[in-house]
């Protein structure tokens, strides 16, 4: 049992590093074919890294990084790494997402975008999974909506539906608003109480952010309908609480 055991985790180190590199791979090509395209980034410490509701993080500060390649024709492509605490036993690792897709501005200021991502995390590969997405915006409000067709790792198809609002306030301070809604279907005991066909899951984001010379502030209560709803996923319940975060563009 104790081989078995070992070569269980040699396989999963490997698919983990395996992906890290195809990340690093996809990211040079791109950033390297676009000498005349514009490229950003943004470096963050945020007090609970709350995805969708759900903290990946384990309730604890999680530092993260973000770069994003924008083509003159419309094309983009990016990666977000961010430090993660996952259920046992993969506990602290990394987690590794890459995105890409098309933007295009079709009248009045609004704009439609469709693309797809895939996050990898080190230590849980069986949580990896791809999503493919469609999105408009305009010039405060947008909204998009993902599908997956194993989310985490699950064997559970997904549909996520979002909508961000950011309304200025003063010179610097912006008022912040989003709201998610998830539908799963599961086909295993992916939900903390057992096997059920389909689970629907509200979150939601309110805060103020404010812009300085050097860094982005920002304060946001977070909230969610079922806070046992990650367990599986993160090791821990995802209770409603407020999130700080502290960024620096470059």
């Amino acid at each position: 049992m104790d081989a078995r055991w070992r070569a269980t985790q040699v396989r999963r180190r490997l698919r983990d590093s395996s992906a890290v590199r195809g990340a690093a791979a996809l990211l040079f090509c791109v950033f390297a074919g676009g000498v005349s395209a514009q490229i950003s980034g943004t470096a963050s410490v945020v007090s609970d890294y709350r995805y969708r509701g759900i903290t990946l993080s384990d309730r604890k500060p999680a530092a993260q990084l973000g770069l994003t390649y924008d083509d003159p024709l419309g094309w983009y492509a990016g990666a977000f790494g961010s430090t993660v605490r996952l259920a046992p036993p993969a506990g602290p690792s990394f987690q590794a997402t890459v995105f890409a897709g098309f933007a295009s501005r079709v009248a009045s200021g609004i704009s439609l975008d469709a693309g797809a991502d895939y996050s990898a995390f080190t230590g849980a590969a069986d949580d990896n999974y791809g999503e493919v997405y469609l999105g408009v915006a305009g010039e405060n409000v947008s909204a998009r909506i993902y599908y997956s067709p194993d989310y985490f790792g699950q064997h559970a198809a997904a549909t996520y539906g979002e909508i961000n609002a950011v309304q200025p306030l003063f010179d610097r301070v912006s008022f912040l608003l989003h709201l998610g809604f998830l539908t799963t279907r599961a086909y295993s005991s992916y939900f903390p109480y057992g096997p059920r066909s389909t689970q629907n899951v509200v979150d939601g984001r309110i805060g103020l952010g404010a812009n300085f010379d050097l860094f982005r502030l920002e304060l946001a209560w977070v909230g969610i309908n079922n806070a046992n709803i990650g367990y599986l996923i993160a090791g821990s319940r995802s209770p409603n609480t407020v999130v700080l975060t502290v960024s620096h563009a470059f």
